[in-house]
C-alpha cells in the first residue's frame, strides 16, 4: 500500500502485509535455495571447500539429485514465508499504530522521514531476527548434514539482530522516500 493512502486499522494493515510477505518468502526459497545450498556446502562442508560453484553443483546433483539441492529447505520454506512476512507485518502494524502526532513528526535533517518509518523498521528487524535465527541454524545444520541441538538454535541471534537493525530500517526508509518523492511517476 502506498503511504500516501489512508490507513485502515493496524491489524488489517499487518495482515495484508503478512500475506504478501508469505508469497515473497515462498518464492525466495523455491528459486534461491539451490544456490544457497551450493554456497553453504562450499563454505562449511568437507569435500566442497576447494571446488568451483559449477563443480559443487555437479557433485551435489550427481550424488543426490534435485533432492540434494533442496536439502534443508523445509525450515526456510516454513520460516522464510513467516519471517519475511512478519517483517512487513510488524512494519505496517507499527507504522499504522503510530499514525499520530508523535509518529508523523519528521526526523530533523532527513527530508521528511517520519519517526514511525524508523520505529517500524526497527520493530520489523527485531521480529525478523527472533524468527530467522533458529530457522537459519536448522537449515544450515541440515544442508551440511551436521548434528544440532535445540538449545543452540539461537546461536547468532545478536549478530542477526544487529544486521536486521540496519537492513530493515534502511529498506523501509528507502521505500518510504521512494513512495513520497516518486509517487506521481507510477500513476
Amino acid at each position: 500500500m502506498s503511504h500516501n493512502e489512508k490507513r485502515t486499522h493496524w491489524v488489517k494493515e499487518g495482515a495484508i502485509s503478512f500475506g504478501t510477505g508469505v508469497l515473497y518468502g515462498l518464492t525466495n526459497v523455491v528459486v534461491g535455495h539451490p544456490f544457497d545450498t551450493i554456497k553453504t556446502k562450499m563454505q562449511a562442508q568437507k569435500g566442497y571447500e576447494n571446488i568451483s560453484m559449477i563443480k559443487t553443483f555437479t557433485k551435489v546433483f550427481q550424488k543426490e539429485g534435485i533432492k540434494g539441492l533442496y536439502r534443508g529447505c523445509v525450515p526456510p520454506l516454513m520460516g522464510s514465508g513467516i519471517y519475511r512476512s512478519i517483517q512487513f507485518s510488524a512494519f505496517e502494524a507499527t507504522y499504522t499504530a503510530l499514525d499520530n502526532s508523535f509518529g508523523k513528526q519528521h526526523v530533523p535533517l532527513t527530508h521528511g522521514i517520519e519517526f514511525r518509518v524508523i520505529l517500524g523498521g526497527l520493530m520489523a528487524g527485531t521480529v525478523r531476527a527472533l524468527v530467522e535465527t533458529p530457522l537459519e541454524y536448522a537449515k544450515i545444520k541440515r544442508q551440511t548434514e551436521s548434528n544440532w541441538k535445540l538449545r543452540d538454535s539461537f546461536t547468532g541471534l545478536r549478530i542477526t539482530w544487529l544486521r536486521c537493525q540496519f537492513l530493515l530500517p534502511s529498506f523501509f526508509i528507502f521505500l518510504d522516500s521512494f513512495r513520497r518523492h516518486l509517487d506521481g511517476v507510477f500513476r
